[in-house]
């Protein structure tokens, strides 16, 4: 009675011995696994069952037997772990499933050490999460643009064009939050983990100290010996993952702050020779955080273009168009910018295949206030902000558009020679 309850619990249960081979499957994971026989799997590696994820199985259940405590991983660090489906309980629709899973150590008289993965579907509570963290993202912009319409009709033009800047640049800040909190999270994890190797690694070199001091006094034990008792195998395959993981990490949260930190730079110099490209690249990093679905790509001729320009008004146009682009796009699609520099003018052309402009809307997309985005989504000032840095540049911008085909935004900014210094 107690196999038969144990085998119809709605939470996964696998058993591994210390060889990774399988000693018991419930029906979770039976129901889910090409053949339902449990004895066309009694024996198998778990390694072999599920290849792509046998490197990760591995060193958790590798950890848990040596450790003998239990390793956690939350859908959150790894959402996919066992290539399963879920079953939406109303619409019945399948999806990828989210998982939590638990290694636990435990023991038999039969098989001695055993290894009890837990799995268990927490896509309904993920996607609720998810979806909670869309409808909190949504309400917060909502919020937020609500307070600027305010402003706006309190303040004068320059006031506008300054909320819609921050606004732009509050869109971004929430994409690099959020992309800053996953390599946080498991660098945190890895740390914890390499404090207990560290501890182990410790005491491996204590006893080495300690029996070659005393190697007259007492027989010698063989090194071998030693390396096992403090694990040593473990030690060197799994620090090196764990360490690499952890820069990676730490390598991705420096080059977003960084990155955000060059772009949203603005000297108080006023104008000033910038490298476009360099700046247009910091650019399309920072969009492409929250913006993960368009392919961007910038090409330049000549390979290194020089403006002499206002920095901040120009960096905050061609986002405003960029942002436009990407936000256009639904489903797979691109965003490419093209510079080019000729004796007089620079161009920087920014072209998408989303949605597109219709007609009677061309004429007014540089209008203040003007949107087509559904209420609250949009203020209808980030094109006007373009048209009024780049008038302030002596330059132009002119938009083509087919409905469903995508659009070309061409920004023409004449050479100004740098003034002299005095």
């Amino acid at each position: 009675m107690f196999e038969q309850l144990v085998g119809k619990l709605p939470v996964g249960i696998c058993i591994v011995n210390e060889a990774y081979q399988v000693i018991f499957l419930n029906h979770f994971f039976l129901d889910r696994m090409p053949s339902q026989p449990a004895q066309d799997y009694i024996s198998t590696p778990v390694t072999t069952l599920f290849p792509e994820q046998a490197k990760f199985l591995k060193r958790r259940i590798k950890s848990v037997f040596v450790l003998q405590h239990p390793s956690f991983s939350y859908w959150q660090q790894r959402p996919h772990i066992f290539p399963f489906k879920s079953s939406r309980p109303i619409t019945g629709e399948e999806t990828q499933m989210f998982q939590n899973m638990e290694i636990v150590p435990i023991s038999s008289p039969e098989h001695g050490k055993l290894a009890c993965i837990f799995l268990q579907d927490v896509t309904a509570q993920a996607s609720y999460y998810l979806a909670q963290q869309e409808l909190a993202a949504a309400l917060k912009k909502e919020h937020e643009e609500q307070l600027a319409l305010i402003k706006k009709l309190d303040s004068a033009q320059s006031q506008l064009i300054q909320a819609e800047k921050m606004a732009s640049t509050g869109q971004l800040a929430a994409g690099i939050a959020h992309e800053i909190n996953n390599p946080i999270g498991f660098v945190t994890a890895n740390l914890d983990t390499l404090r207990e190797y560290g501890e182990h690694l410790i005491g491996l070199c204590d006893a080495l100290h300690n029996r070659i001091l005393a190697h007259q006094e007492a027989p010698p034990i063989p090194v071998e010996q030693l390396l096992d008792d403090y694990h040593y195998d473990l030690l060197k395959d799994d620090m090196p993952p764990l360490i690499d993981e952890s820069r990676e990490g730490l390598d991705r949260v420096r080059d977003i702050v960084e990155n955000l930190k060059k772009f949203a730079l603005e000297d108080t110099g006023g104008w000033q020779s910038i490298n476009l490209n360099d700046t247009l690249d910091q650019m399309i990093q920072l969009i492409s955080v929250q913006y993960k679905t368009p392919v961007f790509k910038v090409t330049s001729h000549p390979d290194v273009i020089n403006l002499y320009c206002e920095p901040g008004s120009l960096k905050q146009a061609v986002m405003n168009i960029a942002l436009n682009a990407a936000q256009a796009i639904e489903g797979k699609g691109f965003v490419k910018i093209e510079l080019r520099q000729s004796a007089v003018s620079t161009s920087i052309k920014v072209i998408d295949n989303g949605s597109g402009i219709e007609n009677q809307h061309v004429k007014k997309i540089f209008d203040p206030f003007f949107t087509t985005k559904p209420e609250g989504l949009g203020q209808g000032l980030g094109l006007s902000v373009a048209y009024t840095a780049i008038e302030k540049h002596q330059g132009r911008i002119t938009v083509s558009s087919n409905l469903g085909k995508g659009t070309v935004f061409e920004v023409i900014l004449p050479l100004i020679e740098p003034v002299p210094e005095t």
